[in-house]
């Protein structure tokens, strides 16, 4: 059986645990809501090579690489800010 003192002891244990993780979850909440703007400003920041790209006529091999890459890009950006936003909704 545990003595008063082994119980208070392993309370205040679970008290800390919980604000510890607490003050974790906070700190990843306000990191991922950061991604969030991060990425929300790419299109904006990077404006003018996205539509330097989109006038490319793809007549040679780096026109072609510019417009497949930014295209990949485009649907990992897409995922990842659908993501992250999914995320901080089930905050």
């Amino acid at each position: 059986m545990a003595t008063t003192s082994e119980v208070k002891a392993a309370l205040d244990d679970i008290s800390q645990s919980i604000k510890t993780e607490r003050q974790a979850f906070a700190s990843a909440k306000a990191r991922i809501q950061t991604a969030s703007g991060n990425l929300g400003l790419i299109p904006t920041t990077f404006a003018g090579v996205i539509a330097e790209i989109d006038g490319y006529v793809p007549t040679g091999a780096f026109e072609t690489l510019a417009k497949d890459e930014k295209a990949r890009l485009a649907t990992e950006f897409v995922a990842l800010k659908a993501e992250i936003d999914a995320t901080i909704g089930g905050f």
